[in-house]
């Protein structure tokens, strides 16, 4: 697996290297070296495995342990990650499940101040007030019972539900009854906000326009700058 991400790596960035640029083709030439090293000749230990593979670039990160080590006949690699401090410096790689449990634990934040609000405005109501209210009560409830069961939601209605400061009022909007399916609500929800996205971007441009302005905004717009490490060789 690790071979693999290494070879990922390689060819992502020589994909995407600035020819122009002389210090990216230097730094291209250095991750090409430490590949090849880590690749024939380097024994590694599982430790060693399993720390770069927690890196989304693990070659990237190997490059820098090359050129921290200090060591003449060996070559460390958790010593130099420990050294390099590549806890702190480098993307890790994200676990999906973890991922998805941050944002629900978000959208339930959100929501929860949205109840709260709503809840404070329920108790500045009279009780005739309240009586007439009781069917807008009872869909609020439903939709919020329903957003906070743990599993109810797929990731792409979690993410665009995250699109909304206040996702519990959005939902409402398409939740006319309590008695309403929850799949229906959610269905109802997706089809509104995919129109109204339709309606801001105006209509579908053809395959060939958007070609045609893609090739525009590449001439227009100046190469993009390497990430900004160092491109000193050893």
């Amino acid at each position: 697996m690790l071979m693999e991400r290494l070879d990922e790596n390689l060819r992502y960035h020589a994909e995407t290297v600035d020819h122009l640029d002389i210090g990216s083709i230097y730094y291209l030439q250095g991750l090409s070296e430490v590949h090849y090293y880590l690749k024939a000749e380097h024994e590694f230990t599982p430790a060693e495995v399993e720390a770069l593979l927690s890196f989304q670039d693990p070659l990237d990160v190997a490059r820098w342990c090359w050129e921290e080590n200090t060591h003449e006949h060996s070559f460390p690699i958790c010593n130099l990650l420990k050294e390099i401090q590549a806890e702190q410096k480098f993307p890790k790689v994200v676990n999906e499940a973890e991922e998805q449990n941050r944002k629900y634990l978000k959208l339930m934040s959100l929501v929860g101040k949205d109840y709260e609000i709503y809840q404070e405005k329920l108790e500045e109501c009279s009780n005739g007030e309240l009586i007439n209210r009781a069917e807008e009560i009872a869909t609020v409830m439903a939709a919020y019972r329903f957003l906070a069961e743990e599993g109810s939601l797929t990731a792409e209605e979690t993410d665009c539900l995250l699109c909304f400061n206040r996702p519990l009022v959005e939902i409402v909007k398409y939740w006319p009854t309590a008695g309403m399916n929850a799949d229906i609500a959610m269905e109802r929800f997706a089809h509104g906000i995919s129109s109204t996205q339709k309606e801001r971007t105006g209509p579908a441009r053809s395959l060939r326009e958007r070609l045609q302005h893609a090739v525009r905004e590449v001439r227009e717009c100046p190469v993009a700058e390497k990430p900004a490490h160092e491109t000193g060789t050893r």
